[in-house]
């Protein structure tokens, strides 16, 4: 397993954990509210927290490679930026982290998560 794909593993592993987050939230909140996710970084280490409106959120789960990160966190030889806030950066996954997170998608299968790559 490359770097790469070992980062993109790692990345996939906090995406799961999100979504079962935002499973549990879900029946707590309302939708208009944010709430917590973990930071989708590669660094192992990391526990930062992230408050994300429902709707953000959905928005970035709608791209297999797409994932949410604290700014700084962005690793530049597998992820390029697509967006940021005060509070949080999307980045996109590239090369052989892509192709994992292709694979890994915890929504294969759903409409809007068709595994395509974009460049």
């Amino acid at each position: 397993m490359t770097r790469e794909s070992r980062k993109g593993a790692n990345e996939a592993w906090f995406r799961e954990l999100n979504e079962r987050l935002e499973d549990r939230a879900v029946g707590k909140q309302r939708q208009s509210e944010a709430f917590e996710i973990v930071c989708e970084c590669a660094r192992e280490e990391c526990t930062e927290r992230i408050a994300i409106a429902f709707a953000a959120y959905e928005a970035v789960r709608g791209s297999p490679t797409g994932f949410i990160v604290v700014p700084g966190h962005l690793d530049p030889t597998c992820e390029r930026l697509e967006s940021s806030t005060e509070t949080y950066a999307v980045i996109e996954k590239f090369g052989d982290a892509g192709l994992v997170a292709r694979i890994e998608n915890p929504r294969n299968g759903e409409e809007g998560s068709d595994g395509a790559e974009t460049s």
